[in-house]
């Protein structure tokens, strides 16, 4: 049976006698409605049979606190709420009233789920939405690498294979493609530059560009680069019905040719900065005097040869040109394509096929609003990172496996979330009252 928070500890007059009005518990109290979790879990218990459960509303209100006063461990969170009276009437809880069980929260956290997790997260960007926080189309995508709950030492052997060359005495050579973790199998070897390779899993964070709400946040192992899930992402956001994405901004590790196209190609403008410096450069299609036709998918060099297509791998393509035309070109010895067979002299260039993009974004890159916009997402986004790994534990996991992972991530951002849900009413309100 689904336990219900009675909220006693507000017909308790010592509470408004010691917890200052200001308080900011007592803000996110008034602005959050927390109606919305009973809805979402009643159906996970019998409406008339068994004790009454731990309400998953208190489940809820101790674990915003671990997560916005940065309280990792959930022995130390039950520890605060017997003892801080601030935490107790957020929870509803009385000075007589028992608090739960430290390892009650982990079974709750299992038969709850990711799934409902979930559900609570996009709860509470819906109230920041109706809170007028979402009345813009524009999202910052970046990445942050948090710890895993294990160490080097769970790492062990994969299944070996014949291939598998054998490792001398004293040496330990780590690799996500021969160890895994007995500990933690989903956490992967990976590091940030001038940090030593540890046991990670990433959190890839898309939000608002104005107010900085989350708007979604996906956790994958370590070694899973940034752009993999990033169109995923934005599709997540728009399905869910919380943002119309007209512009997207993130870092060149998201500047693949196949992620700016997609964007173009849906009408979204696009402040992403190309992956690398070379891309459209010379070897890509640009050679001087070499012209690309793109009706016949053929390269005309400037004794007017055809180069035509020989093979392809990944995005770009080989064109090549015929063994007879160089051997009878005049000016073969100062040729700018190189040569592909000496024996054979067959000249070639390549071409991606995102070139004429790469040619486009590279003009981009170099106006000065462009700019701008990189610099706002830096301050803003590299901002929003440092609150989850520094204020709302999203620096270590605290428990094992993706899923775990994933549920501590959606509350760090719902912590963010409800702060700046707070400071955005309660501004609107002083401003209105200003007024009058």
């Amino acid at each position: 049976m689904q336990g219900i928070l009675t909220n006693r500890a507000l017909s308790d007059s010592i509470f408004e006698e010691l917890i200052p009005s200001d308080h900011f518990l007592r803000k996110v109290n008034q602005c959050i409605d927390f109606s919305f979790v009973n809805k979402l879990t009643e159906s996970l218990f019998s409406p008339n049979k068994g004790r009454p459960s731990i309400s998953p509303e208190l489940y809820m209100r101790i674990k915003l606190i671990g997560h916005l006063c940065n309280i990792h461990s959930n022995r130390n969170l039950i520890d605060h709420i017997k003892y801080n009276i601030c935490y107790r009437w957020f929870c509803g809880l009385a000075l007589k009233d028992s608090v739960p069980h430290h390892s009650s929260l982990s079974r709750i956290k299992k038969r709850l789920g990711v799934e409902i997790i979930e559900q609570f997260f996009l709860e509470i960007v819906e109230q920041c939405k109706k809170a007028s926080l979402l009345n813009h189309a524009s999202v910052m995508t970046d990445s942050i690498l948090l710890d895993a709950n294990a160490s080097l030492d769970s790492l062990i052997l994969k299944e070996k294979d014949n291939n598998t060359p054998p490792i001398e005495k004293g040496k330990r050579q780590l690799s996500n493609k021969t160890h895994i973790s007995k500990t933690d199998p989903d956490a992967t070897l990976a590091f940030k530059s001038g940090t030593p390779r540890t046991l990670k899993y990433k959190a890839h964070v898309t939000s608002d560009s104005v107010n900085r709400i989350i708007l979604a946040i996906k956790i994958t192992t370590g070694a899973v680069h940034d752009s993999v899930p990033y169109l995923e992402q934005l599709e997540y956001v728009k399905m869910k019905g919380l943002y119309p994405i007209n512009e997207t901004i993130a870092d060149r590790a998201y500047g693949s040719g196949e992620i700016i196209s997609y964007l173009k190609n849906n009408s979204v403008t696009t402040y992403i900065p190309l992956f690398s410096s070379r891309s459209g450069s010379s070897e890509n299609g640009t050679l001087p005097g070499f012209q690309y036709d793109e009706a016949n998918n053929y390269f005309l060099c400037p004794q007017n040869s055809i180069l035509k297509p020989c093979k392809s791998q990944g995005d770009t393509t080989l064109y090549i040109s015929s063994t007879m035309d160089c051997k009878q070109c005049n000016v073969a010895n100062n040729c700018l394509a190189k040569i592909k067979n000496k024996g054979r002299a067959i000249r070639y260039v390549t071409r991606n096929k995102y070139a004429e993009l790469y040619i486009q974004m590279k003009d981009e890159m170099e106006q000065e609003y462009f700019k701008e916009k990189l610099y706002e997402r830096m301050w803003k986004l590299e901002g929003i990172m440092n609150e989850l790994k520094n204020y709302h534990d999203l620096k270590r996991a605290q428990y094992r496996g993706l899923e775990n992972t994933q549920i501590q991530a959606f509350f760090a951002a719902m912590a963010l979330n409800i702060k700046r849900l707070v400071f955005f009413v309660l501004h609107k309100i002083i401003l209105i009252l200003i007024q009058f």
